[in-house]
């Protein structure tokens, strides 16, 4: 890379970084990344061991695609479905691997550009920038929002709308919507689709998933890597009963979803019942005391939630983010642009060392970096620029335009068994 390039890159601006991305940063030597919403404990011990027992014994596995047996013993990607459905006590043939929750909202993101589709806001950047298109269902006031007023914009959306996406819990803010609240939105809007990021539920509770409800307009995306603290890899899972879904989908994924080195991982760690348990308590701890330091500093804009990571509201973020910085501490920036909130997510502090860190930090922030100071508004862009390959279809009409064409509109009346489905009536890509 020439050295204008690498001189470009570092000094990008926050909002245009991922949270655990310090790459923007002239030296990120000792610095807190606590941009991250990951388990930051993991990965499991017992998870590496696996990937060293593999590599020590079965290298030679590496050289020939990860080939999948149609019965058991598997051998590759269904190792991974069936310890994840052992896990949530889900039917595995109900599921699909993939690389990550990501490759599926980018699957999706595609199929759907024809149909009415809405998103619950704010949200995950990924997910604004493959649904671009689609209708953002915002808050009133967005530093006034809570789970039941999150719950009414859901309820809202599938009254008009054939699918509408949230992540639950929400990023960035936390907040939860309670699973009977979603499967009563889901019986009373039967022509709608909800399609629930379910990346943070293990932190919300293990017996909090979607997945294995009796709904036909449901699709829940999970992975193990935010849970489990390996990122790095990509692992994850769709599961729906609509069969039309199923084979939508799966049409579009490659030979082989996997690597055969993140199924080694991911699967060993979904066997780490103890040392989950054990973290996530340790985090939900941590937590609490993370909302009470915040609360502190930043009094009512600091969002209340249940999971690993807490949201500050803020006009402004620069300055605190600045300050944090200063103070060798990465925290995660939003900017107030479409979709999103603007203000800090920050994750729980590991050690009591990190807690003090960032403890002292926060003794010194300075008055125009706390709320209530009035800044003009900002505008500024969100983390990723709208997916480039939408179509001219797409692109040419308003957000959330119901179009004559539409693939994938009305799955769960359209539901028929797998015997029924003919592979050439499935939808095509316009």
């Amino acid at each position: 890379m020439e050295a204008a390039d690498t001189q470009q890159l570092r000094f990008r601006d926050p909002s245009m970084v991922q949270g655990g991305d310090l790459t923007h940063l002239t030296s990120d030597k000792g610095m807190l990344n606590l941009s991250l919403c990951t388990n930051r404990i993991g990965p499991p011990p017992g998870a590496v061991d696996a990937v060293r027992r593999f590599l020590d014994h079965h290298a030679a596995r590496l050289m020939p695609p990860p080939y999948e047996a149609e019965q058991p013993p598997f051998q590759a990607h269904r190792l991974y479905l069936n310890a994840f459905a052992d896990r949530l006590g889900i039917d595995h043939q109900d599921m699909l691997a993939g690389r990550g929750v990501t490759e599926f909202l980018m699957i999706l993101g595609r199929r759907l550009q024809l149909s009415q589709v809405a998103v619950i806001t704010p949200e995950y950047t990924e997910t604004l920038r493959r649904f671009g298109y689609a209708h953002f269902e915002q808050p009133e006031d967005p530093f006034g929002d809570t789970p039941a007023r999150r719950l009414a914009r859901v309820q809202r959306a599938m009254h008009t709308y054939d699918f509408v996406i949230l992540s639950n819990p929400s990023n960035p803010l936390g907040h939860y919507i309670e699973r009977q609240d979603l499967l009563e939105a889901c019986a009373r809007f039967p022509h709608c689709t909800l399609i629930v990021d379910e990346e943070y539920i293990e932190f919300q509770g293990r017996h909090e998933t979607l997945a294995g409800a009796d709904a036909t307009n449901l699709i829940v995306l999970q992975s193990t890597g935010k849970t489990y603290g390996i990122t790095g890899s990509r692992a994850g899972m769709l599961w729906t009963r609509n069969t039309r879904i199923r084979h939508v989908v799966a049409d579009e994924l490659p030979a082989w979803p996997l690597s055969l080195l993140d199924i080694a991982l991911a699967t060993a760690a979904l066997a780490e019942e103890p040392w989950l348990e054990r973290t996530l308590t340790q985090l939900k701890m941590a937590g609490e005391e993370l909302e009470q330091l915040l609360t502190q500093h930043f009094g009512s804009a600091t969002v209340p939630s249940d999971i690993h990571y807490r949201f500050v509201h803020l006009s402004n973020p620069y300055p605190a983010h600045h300050h944090l910085q200063d103070h060798g501490i990465a925290a995660r920036l939003f900017t107030a642009a479409r979709g999103c909130s603007s203000g800090l997510r920050i994750s729980t502090p590991g050690t009591p060392n990190e807690f003090d860190q960032l403890r002292l930090a926060l003794e010194t922030l300075p008055s125009a970096a706390r709320p209530g100071h009035r800044y003009p508004p900002y505008a500024g862009k969100s983390v990723l620029h709208p997916h480039p390959q939408l179509s001219e279809t797409a692109n040419s009409q308003p957000p959330g335009t119901v179009q004559a064409d539409r693939p994938l509109r009305g799955l769960a009346a359209e539901e028929h068994p797998p015997q029924a489905q003919d592979a050439a009536n499935l939808p095509t890509l316009t």
